[in-house]
Formats: C-alpha cells, sequence, structure tokens
C-alpha cells in the first residue's frame, strides 16, 4: 500500500487502448463487426418502434376528442358523439395518458442503457459505479438509476453533456407523469350539439271532419279561461318576422308567424337547435289604429257598478294590409264598453286601461299566413277588432263629471295612435286594434345558434311588483329592436306557400285548432252596427288594473306583464301581440300530454357535457412528447456513431466486460461484501478516485474495464486494487 503515495494519478481523456507493466496475455481475439440492430438490440428495437407507435394511437385519440370538441357547435363523428354522450371522454384521456406512460418509460430504459454505454466507453465512471453502469446497459431500469451512478462525477468536464441528457430525460419523464392530469385542465362544461333524434312525435289532437269533434271525446272548452290563469313558464317558440311600420294614425307590428315546438319536456324546447316537422304556428300578427270618434257618451248610473261609454268610430281607410267591412264603413261602428274607471285596490302606477271586444266583422287583416275566406260563417274571416280605453279618474270622479250631461269633446293632441277625450278631470283615450291569429299545424323547419330558455315572472319583493323584464324580452315587446337570436328564440323558416305545407297536405291529418278558442273573450257578446245607439249592447270588456271586478278582471301576470309593456313602449300593438301569443301558448302545452296525431319529425338538442374545451395541456404534453422523443433519438445517434464495444440487452458482455486484470482485486474484494464495504475499502486504498472506463486492451485484445493513469507526465496503466 506504500506504493500509492508515490504515484501522482490522474484520468488521462481520450485514450482509448493501453499497455501495462505486466506479463504478455494470450493473442488477442477478433472482434466481429455488428451492424446497428444487433449493437441496439431486437427486443430495444421493438421496444423504440413499438413505443413509438404505442404514443402515436394515444395522441391520435387525443387529438381525435380535442378535434371534434372543437367543432362540436357545428358536426362531429358518430363515435366521439357515443364516448361524450356516455361521459367517456375522461375515460380515453386515462387510458391514453397510461399508455404513453408506458410507452415513454419503457423507451427511457432504451435511453438509460444507451447513455450507460456512451459513458462506459467515451468518459468512464468512479470505479465504484462500474458493476451497476455496466449492468444497466442490459436491464433497461431508466435514467434515474443512472443518475445516482454517475453522481460522484456528475458535472465533470467530459461527463457534463450526458449528465445534461439524463437530467432531462429524468425531469420530463417525472412530468409525463401526470399526463392525464394535466390533460384532464383543458376540460370545462360546454355546450354540444348532441346527434339527430328521428321519431314520430304528437302535436296535436285529432278531428273528426265529419263531426268536427275529437273521437276520444276530449273537451277543449270546459272548465277552463286562461284569461284568470297564469302561466306557470314562458314557453320558448319558433319566430318568423317582417318588418313592421308606424305612423301617427297606425301601426303594424309586420307579418309575425310564432310556433310552439311539441316537445313534452322543458328542457328539449330551451336545448332545442334544429327542428323539422309537425308545429302548430299561429299569425300575431297586430294592426292598431287610431280611430275617429264621434257621438260620444257616458253613462253614470250609480247603480251601475262601473260607467258605461257609448261612440261611433271610423278610421282611414288607407291603411295597409287592413280592408273594412265596405258595408258599415259610411256610417262607422257603434260600441258601448265600460269605463276602465280606478278602484280601491289598483296599484297607482297602472294605467286604467281596458279592452272591450267588438267584434269578428268590422275589418279583415290582409296578407295572413293562409287565406282567411274559407267559412261561410265568417264571410269577413276571423279577423278579431278589439278597442283599447285607457282612461283616469276614478268612479266618483266620472259621476262628478258628467251628472246630467252625458257628452265628451275631444282634445286636439299630437299623441300616436290614441284619440283623446276629455271633461273636466277626467279624461279617456281609443286605440282600435285587429289581430287574426288563425291556428294551425304545418310541417316546418327551425333553427337556433344557441339555447334558449322557458322564463318564469319573477316577484320583487322590494318593489311589490312583478318583474317582467326578461318576458318583454322574449316576446319581442321592447323599444329596442332584438333579433330573434337575442331573444333566446327560435328562427322559424318562411314558406313561400304555406298552404301546401299543412298537415292535412303533408301527412293528410286533420287536427283541432281548438287554442283559438282561448281568445274567445274577444268575441263574446260582442255587438255593434246598431242603428239606434240606445240598443248597443254593453261588449265584453276586460280590464287590466289590479283592482278591477271579478267579470273583467285578468290574472295578475297577465296585467304585470301587460302594463309594464304599454306603459314602456306606448305601443298597443306589442302589448296585445305578446298577451295573444301567451294565452295561445297556456292553451297548447295545456293539453300536450293529451295529444292523439303524430307524424314523423327529426330534431337536434344541446347538452352540458365534460369536454376539452381548450388547447393549452394538450399543447404542454405534445411539447413533452417532442422534448422525450429528441432525447431518445439524439441518443440513439451517439450510440450508433461512437460506441463499438457494447451490445445492449447482453448480460453477459455487460458482465465480462467488467473483469479485467484492472479490476481483479476489487472483484475478488466483492464476492463477499456488501457494496458499502467494498466503496470503504476503495476509497482507503484510493481506487475510488480513478475513473474506468470500458476500452480494448492491447495486450489481451478483450473489450475490457481498463483504468488509465498518468505517473511523472509519462501515461502509464496500474492494475485496479493492485497498486
Amino acid at each position: 500500500m506504500a506504493q500509492v503515495d508515490q504515484y501522482a494519478e490522474k484520468l488521462v481523456p481520450n485514450v482509448h487502448e493501453t499497455g501495462r507493466d505486466v506479463a504478455p496475455t494470450p493473442p488477442p481475439t477478433l472482434q466481429k463487426p455488428r451492424r446497428f440492430w444487433e449493437k441496439l438490440g431486437l427486443y430495444n428495437m421493438a421496444v423504440l418502434l413499438l413505443g413509438t407507435v404505442a404514443v402515436g394511437i394515444a395522441l391520435a385519440f387525443l387529438f381525435f376528442i380535442w378535434g371534434a370538441a372543437t367543432h362540436s357547435q357545428r358536426s362531429f363523428p358518430e363515435l366521439w358523439s357515443s364516448i361524450v354522450e356516455k361521459k367517456w371522454a375522461t375515460r380515453v384521456v386515462t387510458l391514453s395518458s397510461v399508455l404513453i406512460r408506458i410507452a415513454t418509460a419503457a423507451q427511457l430504459g432504451v435511453f438509460a442503457a444507451i447513455l450507460a454505454a456512451l459513458i462506459l466507453e467515451q468518459v468512464g465512471v468512479a470505479t465504484e459505479d462500474l458493476p451497476l453502469v455496466s449492468m444497466i446497459r442490459c436491464l433497461n431500469s431508466g435514467p434515474h438509476s443512472l443518475a445516482l451512478s454517475v453522481v460522484n462525477s456528475f458535472f465533470t468536464k467530459a461527463l457534463f453533456p450526458y449528465s445534461l441528457l439524463i437530467v432531462l430525460a429524468i425531469l420530463n419523464a417525472f412530468a409525463l407523469q401526470f399526463t392525464s392530469t394535466i390533460l384532464l385542465t383543458d376540460f370545462g362544461d360546454t355546450n354540444v350539439v348532441m346527434e339527430t333524434t328521428r321519431k314520430n312525435i304528437t302535436f296535436g289532437l285529432n278531428r273528426n271532419v265529419a263531426t268536427g269533434i275529437n273521437p276520444k271525446g276530449i273537451n277543449t272548452y270546459g272548465g277552463l279561461d286562461y284569461w284568470k290563469t297564469g302561466p306557470a313558464i314562458y314557453q320558448r317558440f319558433a319566430e318568423f318576422k317582417e318588418n313592421g311600420s308606424q305612423t301617427e294614425d297606425y301601426v303594424d307590428t309586420g307579418k309575425t308567424l310564432r310556433g310552439f315546438p311539441p316537445h313534452y319536456m322543458d328542457s328539449d324546447r330551451y336545448h332545442l337547435r334544429d327542428y323539422s316537422g309537425p308545429m302548430t304556428v299561429v299569425d300575431t300578427r297586430v294592426i292598431c289604429v287610431k280611430p275617429t270618434v264621434s257621438n260620444v257618451s257616458v253613462n253614470v248610473d250609480p247603480s251601475q257598478d262601473d260607467p258605461t261609454i257609448k261612440a261611433n268610430f271610423n278610421w282611414k281607410s288607407s291603411i295597409p294590409n287592413l280592408e273594412a267591412n265596405k258595408a258599415d264603413q259610411g256610417k262607422g261602428f257603434d260600441i258601448n264598453c265600460t269605463l276602465p274607471t280606478a278602484g280601491n285596490y289598483d296599484i297607482k302606477k297602472d294605467w286604467q286601461i281596458s279592452l272591450c271586444s267588438i267584434g269578428v266583422d268590422v275589418a279583415r287583416l290582409l296578407g295572413g299566413i293562409i287565406s282567411d275566406d274559407r267559412d261561410a260563417d265568417y264571410p269577413l274571416g276571423k279577423t278579431s277588432a278589439n278597442l283599447f280605453l285607457n282612461a283616469t279618474g276614478s268612479r266618483r270622479d266620472w259621476i262628478n263629471a258628467f251628472g246630467n250631461d252625458t257628452q265628451m269633446e275631444r282634445a286636439d293632441t299630437a299623441k300616436p295612435l290614441w284619440t283623446h277625450f276629455t271633461r273636466s278631470n277626467v279624461t279617456i283615450d281609443f286605440s282600435l286594434c285587429f289581430i287574426n291569429p288563425l291556428p294551425a299545424s304545418y310541417e316546418v323547419e327551425v333553427s337556433s345558434p344557441d339555447d334558449g330558455i322557458d322564463s318564469s315572472i319573477l316577484w320583487d319583493p322590494a318593489t311589490a311588483t312583478f318583474n317582467t323584464t326578461w318576458i318583454r324580452h322574449m316576446y319581442g315587446a321592447t323599444k329596442e329592436h332584438y333579433t330573434i337570436e337575442d331573444r333566446g328564440q327560435l328562427r322559424l323558416e318562411n314558406k313561400a306557400n304555406w298552404t301546401t305545407s299543412g298537415v292535412q297536405q303533408v301527412w293528410n291529418i286533420t287536427t283541432d285548432e281548438f287554442i283559438w278558442d282561448t281568445l274567445s273573450r274577444y268575441d263574446y257578446a260582442a255587438a255593434h252596427s246598431f242603428d239606434d245607439m240606445a240598443g248597443v249592447g254593453v261588449g265584453l270588456t276586460t280590464m287590466f288594473t289590479s283592482g278591477s271586478l271579478p267579470d273583467y278582471s285578468v290574472h295578475r301576470t297577465h296585467a304585470a306583464v301587460f302594463q309594464d309593456i304599454i306603459q314602456k313602449t306606448g305601443n298597443p300593438a306589442v302589448a296585445l301581440q305578446a298577451l295573444t301569443t301567451i294565452l295561445l301558448q297556456m292553451a297548447y302545452y295545456d293539453f300536450l300530454s293529451e295529444y292523439d296525431v303524430s307524424a314523423p319529425a327529426k330534431w337536434k338538442t344541446s347538452a352540458i357535457l365534460n369536454i376539452p374545451n381548450q388547447w393549452k395541456a394538450f399543447g404542454v404534453v405534445l411539447g413533452l412528447l417532442v422534448v422525450h422523443f429528441t432525447l431518445v433519438i439524439t441518443a440513439v445517434r451517439l450510440f450508433l456513431a461512437r460506441t463499438e464495444m457494447s451490445l445492449l440487452g447482453n448480460a453477459w458482455q455487460a458482465v465480462s466486460q467488467v473483469v479485467s486484470a484492472d479490476t481483479a482485486g476489487v472483484l475478488h474484494e466483492g464476492a463477499t461484501t456488501t457494496d458499502r464495504e467494498v466503496r470503504g475499502t476503495m476509497k482507503q486504498s484510493g481506487v475510488a478516485d480513478g475513473k474506468v472506463r470500458i476500452a480494448k486492451s492491447v495486450a489481451s485484445g478483450r473489450m475490457e474495464a481498463t483504468a488509465v493513469r498518468q505517473r511523472y507526465g509519462a501515461t502509464y496503466s496500474a492494475p485496479v486494487g493492485q497498486v
């Protein structure tokens, strides 16, 4: 051991062949040339090839999930739909992540074996780490075990490039273990349009053509008054609308066709995106005119509940899309209506407004959804005339204002649509409106780019009033103009000829369009065109004030919606249009579960699904895989170019190359001791301070572990453990 101290020893770089002051050894054996697959080994090549294929398959599935999710608002493959509908998207991500982790881990085992070969042949390792590093070439244990073996000389100049590769591989492998967790951060709840549903759908009640009634005896007329019942929800509907027009003398909402989706579940309606099939459609166009009113008189008989007003009215004949009854237009039309006076329970901000039914033979709306001249009982069609009366003053005010004199005088105002009369401290305004819904069932096409909503009216306890903002928005009853989509409604496709699209023409089905009778309060007990003013019966009056008598009142939610519309827009046409739509919807959906006629339909709905809604995490994982394959490819290229003595996966070679004259003493010592004890002995003898590499021995011709040291400036080899 005393000889060790007299040598100044250090590693001589880039020395592959050395001579030793030892006795000659047997003649060197010839090395057989090896091709690249022999150097890598078939197993390692299979790991590299199949691992790449496995990662490619996993990425293809992941790209499929992400890519289809990007286009889920328009179209998507059937396979993707099945996966996300069954909520398997996260499972696909998990399984793909497992495949990626297994494949990359196996490839990193080959990477570690390659790095071990490069280090042993190009740089060398500490003598104490030689056995493990040599065995790593056939164990495929991963870069972490290699890092522990080379830590003693981790940052030396010769080893640093390989150390950097090892550190990058370990960090990248660690990150890839969280592939699934990383990818799932791209997931979020997303509205997805699902596949098309094709099935028959019920949409109405059958009507016997001969008897005019439902064969199953379903009574649609008994015990119902939708005017006095508020809707639980305000349903989404389909709409086609043309631009309206307005002057000082009239307002026309324009043709406004509204269809009621025949879906039983509320969620199906507000998730509906496309629909083709049968649907009940109504024409909710309203035209209101500023009437010419004369002979106005008021009856304030204290024995009556409310004062009544009689008058003769007419309007200009040049209003577009409105045809007057030519037989009556010359002398006008007489009315007798109840006045809407303020009561004890009226909300102070409410207008004292009522709707007086005039009848169905006053005028005809033109340009409707279908021709309205098919019913012999209604030679002028079914256009309903309704007179709005907007008054001020209580019942007592009206009694005091008139007494024995019953005449009122017209007051000239610039107020559009309303004709104004006044006396003393009471006033009244008139506006005459026409509507003809003509409900019928047709084959339709509707669509929407977004979900809608079935809304409910909200009570505001702070103001003790109903909040009707969203309801008015839904029905387009606002001063501001919003598109059909902005209002959350479906867009109804217009047809050049609606008659040919009727269910009777398309499917030979006759339905009972009973919802028309929902509006019968307009026409009930209406009377007009009497020559004798005193002979005019009092028309049915509907009041939209909270304190009105039961005979005249409507449900408080109807009154709230109507009041807010008329006050905020000043437009009686849109107020009547919204109210009519609500009443018709209530009747239609009230009987929905009892409908007994069906026809083929197809539709698409959306659903909230947990799918990828961004590409950030996917990009991170893709970047990690790029780093992984860059490291593996770099290692393979270096291995094939810079190694000559390592055949990966061969255990006998890994063991045999460790055995040499330089390692004989250490091997002898290690036969009966632990690694820790061997390291202790090596440190005491100074052997642990040297480096060992695999090189071709000049003396033996073997590829073996060789320690190269320098003494007095000359290169020489001292047997490890025997110096």
